[in-house]
């Protein structure tokens, strides 16, 4: 039987935030879904993010956030690369970031810059290490060209950085720092051109940006 939105949404954000994650625990449930279901649920659930994770924590929404994008955690993100799923479909889903960055993160977490170890919400973590995370660069392979779907990450993280909040601009900016080993021009000139019209960076977050056009984040 097919796995039901709302049973996807509580499945993932819907536990207690303790030290150890529930997800660790050795008796933990694991939604094992095919690769194309999962991306229409992650698109599903982001696309309409601002109303479907209102119930949760911030806490609740960070701990969420880190099992579905780490790859220690779950396979699910594995979706934006598996060629199994059709490309247009793996696009949503990746664009489906945009929403969930403007109307949830940029919503609740501080703008506090987290290379910098600034306090903030529990959610600016996963904010911050949402590109470092995510398993998207898994299809890419020296030597061989890039595939569509980085491509299609640079334009998202391009347009996350229209996000007038420093949190979520750090984070486009630490995901163009590893795109920028696969894209190495065009990541740059993403990153140059964001320094061009934001005259009024913090020096933290220019200096962030300048370190991201080369490859060099933490």
């Amino acid at each position: 039987m097919d796995t039901t939105l709302d049973e996807w949404i509580r499945y993932v954000f819907d536990h207690p935030v303790t030290e150890t994650a529930w997800h660790w625990d050795v008796d933990a449930t694991y939604l094992t879904l095919p690769p194309a279901q999962a991306a229409t649920l992650i698109a599903q659930t982001f696309e309409r993010s601002a109303e479907l994770l209102r119930p949760f924590t911030d806490a609740q929404l960070n701990q969420g956030f880190w099992f579905l994008v780490s790859n220690t955690c779950s396979n699910y993100m594995f979706c934006l690369t598996d060629k199994s799923v059709a490309l247009p479909m793996r696009q949503r889903a990746l664009r489906s970031f945009l929403p969930l960055f403007r109307d949830v993160m940029a919503a609740r977490c501080t703008a506090t810059l987290s290379h910098c170890s600034e306090p903030g919400s529990p959610l600016n973590s996963a904010c911050f290490m949402w590109w470092d995370l995510l398993p998207y660069e898994g299809s890419w392979t020296v030597g061989l060209p890039p595939e569509p779907i980085h491509a299609e990450a640079l334009a998202v993280l391009g347009a996350l950085l229209e996000i007038p909040h420093d949190a979520c601009r750090e984070s486009a900016l630490h995901g163009l720092g590893h795109l920028a080993f696969i894209l190495p021009e065009a990541a740059a000139a993403v990153v140059d051109a964001f320094i061009e019209r934001s005259s009024d960076l913090r020096p933290e977050l220019l200096d962030y940006a300048r370190q991201a056009r080369i490859g060099h984040v933490l």
